[in-house]
């Protein structure tokens, strides 16, 4: 029996009157690690509800979840006590055997390109109808609900999630009269040509040879200048003077009266 199935049940024969939440979640990275685990949360009724027939609550919950070894915890949630239970794996290859207890069918690929997800998720297929507790159809959707949520690498381009969350991960409502068949492709997305970056480039290209330019004008001016300008007269050397002919000074020409 699937361990999902068997706490459906359990829940599905307590749940009339009360409030149960059953979250399964899978979250695969680009390397192909992550974690699945999945949340049960009960109102305060419930949980006493199965604390006096079957036990302490944070012992039989965790019990059915994913029927494998994984780190446990408990945690409030408005008017919710939630039980957690989370697997971590290393690579795509090990999650099967970790959602065996829980799937009827899974398959996972990640690749350089994106990812593939398809699995098959049958509550009270795995129960004899006649021993189901109650009729699946006429559980009361806000006492019972039961979903699946899928984050994997990439962008979504194909998929028949009931919703996309803003943080991209797709979320499936799972019926608990039917089987769920799941599916959902990604791809990582192309890198866009790099426009701004080349925009900037030229802009600096051009500014530098608008300042080069100038800087060349303005020398061939200042040369031009200089070339123009009159040369000064001569500076005498220090300590030479030049003193004007005395007027008694003999003449060497004869004067002629």
């Amino acid at each position: 029996m699937k361990r999902l199935s068997l706490l459906v049940a359990l829940l599905a024969v307590l749940a009339s009157g009360c409030r149960a939440d059953v979250q399964l979640f899978l979250n695969v990275i680009e390397d192909g690690s992550g974690d699945l685990s999945v949340e049960v949360g009960v109102d305060d009724e419930l949980d006493q509800l199965i604390t006096q027939f079957f036990g302490p609550s944070e012992e039989v919950l965790p019990s059915l979840d994913l029927g494998i070894d994984g780190e446990r915890s408990t945690r409030t949630q408005g008017d919710l006590t939630i039980y957690t239970t989370t697997v971590a794996f290393a690579e795509t290859s090990e999650i099967p055997s970790a959602a065996a207890g829980n799937f009827t069918d899974f398959s996972l690929e990640v690749t350089d390109a994106g990812s593939a997800f398809e699995a098959t998720l049958d509550i009270t297929g795995e129960i004899d109808p006649s021993q189901f507790p109650v009729d699946p159809a006429a559980i009361d959707g806000e006492s019972l609900t039961t979903s699946v949520t899928v984050s994997l690498p990439g962008e979504s381009v194909d998929h028949n999630a009931d919703q996309v969350l803003e943080d991209g991960r797709l979320l499936w409502t799972v019926p608990l009269d039917q089987s769920l068949y799941m599916f959902a492709n990604t791809e990582y997305p192309s890198s866009p040509f790099p426009w701004r970056l080349v925009v900037l480039l030229l802009v600096s290209v051009g500014f530098a040879l608008v300042v080069w330019i100038a800087a060349i004008r303005r020398d061939k001016q200042s040369e031009s200048a200089r070339r123009s300008a009159p040369e000064p007269p001569p500076v005498p050397s220090a300590g030479v003077t030049t003193e004007p002919p005395a007027d008694d000074q003999e003449s060497p020409f004869f004067d002629i009266d």
